[in-house]
């Protein structure tokens, strides 16, 4: 069988976001492989990509609503920024490299209208899974 142009194209896109996903892990040590909003809660997953330990992982959630009220007419028009509406916070339990955890996050009242939201990941590396004490 002969792959068809849309199958081609499915593949391509597949590798495309693997490179993505890779080239994000170049530069953070921490990636979020998936996520998905419900009406009052964000659930995900998280994946230690670093050959280190992560310990203390929070998980900071920024939501973002639709731009602020228009600007007085004589200014020339801009882009429209987002507008942020608030921050949550989430903590996942230590990951070694190549460990994946989920994560919920109950998304509070004031930030129900958000339209998007972005992902800030923070942990504390450990060198090496083997520590002794002493040496």
């Amino acid at each position: 069988m002969r792959p068809t142009s849309r199958q081609a194209g499915i593949a391509i896109s597949l590798a495309l976001s693997l490179l993505s996903c890779e080239a994000a892990a170049a530069n953070k040590d921490l990636v979020i492989l998936h996520s998905e909003r419900w009406i009052d809660t964000l659930k995900g997953t998280v994946k230690n990509v670093s050959a280190d330990r992560a310990e203390d992982i929070v998980i900071v959630v920024r939501f973002y609503g639709a731009p602020g009220a228009a600007t007085p007419a004589r200014r020339p028009r801009k882009a429209a920024r987002r507008r942020e509406l608030g921050q949550q916070t989430v903590k996942v339990m230590a990951l070694d490299s190549g460990q994946e955890a989920r994560f919920e996050v109950e998304i509070g009242e004031n930030h129900r209208t958000a339209t998007s939201y972005k992902f800030d990941l923070r942990a504390i590396w450990r060198k090496g899974r083997n520590r002794s004490k002493g040496r």
